[in-house]
């Protein structure tokens, strides 16, 4: 079990410790890279979890690290029988990538510290992963072909899953009701002035720009496309019964005064095939990837030296 689980919350980097768990080869696991991908597991789970199922979740959790630490350790030695090389260039090019998510060099150090890992630790382990993917491209990603008629079957036999709900592309004026006393009364006042000049002809976009207090005022207060279960029920009910170019009454919410016109729909229909054409392409990609990947690597594991301590 994880040396961690029997520590205190607040003890838990002082319990990491750094031993060997697993020989894959001549590469080797530790409990300490395990534990460091363990903590922020841990911290998420004792919120939820407590005593004994906190520790039978985490030991689930674990093994599956392991699992894919070993599988990891599996590529990692064919890649450097293979002679894969990585430049450290590229591995500069990674730890910039994460440098500017962060925020910078005092961001990053603060996350390393977090999570027990220095440069050099983050450095390496980049060069494995970059390795790692590499000989996956090449024993992997290369060979899949996705045919066109592949791509076709599976629209004609999942249609189903290319259903395109029913959508309605919507403006807004929306009244905030003003605080303090009679201001809901003038903000109904100010609603009913602009109902009054929408049935008078007047351009639903440029009272929007006028008097909407809500989004995408200088849009004419338009919305985009919603589908059913985006808006509040009650306007949901009165806007997916309108046709195309109706507005509808008042319509009160927490927010305030609501009112909404249908510019355009969108009927409930089945995607063409070249809408959808790429979207099956990489998920057909995925899978043969996936089912090829694992072949590969239970064939590098059966011929594995593989040793739990």
């Amino acid at each position: 079990m994880c040396v961690f689980l029997a520590a205190a919350p607040g003890d838990i980097e002082a319990a990491i410790i750094d031993k060997i768990v697993v020989v894959v080869n001549s590469e080797i696991i530790t409990q300490r890279e395990i534990d460091i991908m363990l903590a922020p597991i841990y911290n998420q789970y004792r919120t939820t979890y407590q005593g004994e199922e906190l520790i039978r979740k985490l030991e689930e959790v674990r093994e599956a690290i392991i699992k894919q630490l070993i599988e990891d350790r599996l590529i990692l030695s064919e890649a450097k029988k293979q002679n894969i090389t990585v430049e450290e260039k590229e591995i500069d090019a990674r730890i910039n990538d994460i440098r500017n998510k962060v925020g910078g060099d005092k961001e990053l150090d603060s996350m390393l510290h977090q999570q027990n890992l220095t440069v050099n630790e983050l450095r390496a382990r980049y060069k494995e992963k970059l390795m790692i993917r590499k000989l996956i491209d090449h024993k992997v990603g290369a060979k899949i072909i996705i045919t066109p008629l592949e791509v076709k079957n599976y629209y004609n036999d999942n249609k189903e899953q290319f259903l395109s709900p029913e959508e309605v592309q919507l403006r807004q004026i929306l009244i905030k009701i003003k605080p303090g006393q009679g201001g809901q009364e003038e903000s109904l006042r100010r609603a009913r002035e602009i109902i009054k000049r929408i049935k008078e002809g007047c351009d639903f976009g440029g009272l929007a720009k006028e008097y909407s207090e809500g989004p995408s005022v200088e849009d004419g207060g338009i919305m985009g496309y919603v589908k059913r279960g985006d808006l509040m029920p009650q306007i949901e009910e009165i806007v997916f019964n309108l046709k195309d170019g109706e507005s509808t009454e008042i319509i009160q919410s927490t927010l305030g005064y609501h009112i909404f016109k249908v510019e355009q729909r969108k009927l409930r229909r089945i995607k063409e095939l070249p809408e959808v054409r790429q979207d099956i392409e990489e998920y057909l990609y995925r899978d043969k990837a996936d089912k090829r990947l694992r072949g590969w690597i239970d064939s590098l594991a059966k011929s594995a030296y593989i040793e739990f301590k």
